[in-house]
């Protein structure tokens, strides 16, 4: 799903002289008729285009104490692209190393609908990003490893 709008265009044909809109059926290049408003035959062909982008930001903070290189505070709030979803959802995560705390919560941009939420101590927090049991392939057998 593509979350972007689509382009407007519009296209206009007016007088030269005056501005007064002019009916593009029966008026060509080969057979142009006066303006019905100033009598010019000079022709104005405007085109406008709309595009519009939708732009999302985020924050991303980590907290670290002098000398230790892992964060005791990692807090993200975020677009993210749901692959399983194909568009962009807003998630928010919170990883408290100190106080044993893992949140996240992830919702759809266009409807509110919260899709997935979830808070526990982080010591629990298992099986998820890169601590996948991950599958290794060994003289054409898999294992699993942790």
């Amino acid at each position: 799903m593509n979350d972007t709008p689509p382009t407007t265009r519009v296209c206009t044909f007016e007088c030269s002289g005056c501005g007064a809109l002019i009916d593009t059926e029966s008026d060509t290049p080969e057979n142009r008729t006066p303006c019905s408003v100033c009598g010019k035959n000079g022709r104005t062909f405007n085109v406008f285009i709309e595009e519009t982008i939708i732009l999302r930001d985020g924050l991303g903070v980590k907290a670290k104490r002098p000398g230790e290189s892992r964060p005791y505070v990692e807090d993200k709030a975020m677009s993210s692209f749901s692959h399983r979803l194909g568009k962009h959802v807003f998630r928010e995560q919170v990883i408290d190393r100190d106080n044993n705390r893992y949140f996240e919560k992830v919702t759809d941009y266009e409807s509110g609908e919260i899709i997935d939420h979830n808070e526990e101590p982080l010591s629990e927090h298992r099986g998820h990003g890169t601590a996948k049991v991950k599958k290794e392939a060994e003289n054409g057998y898999i294992t699993l490893r942790a």
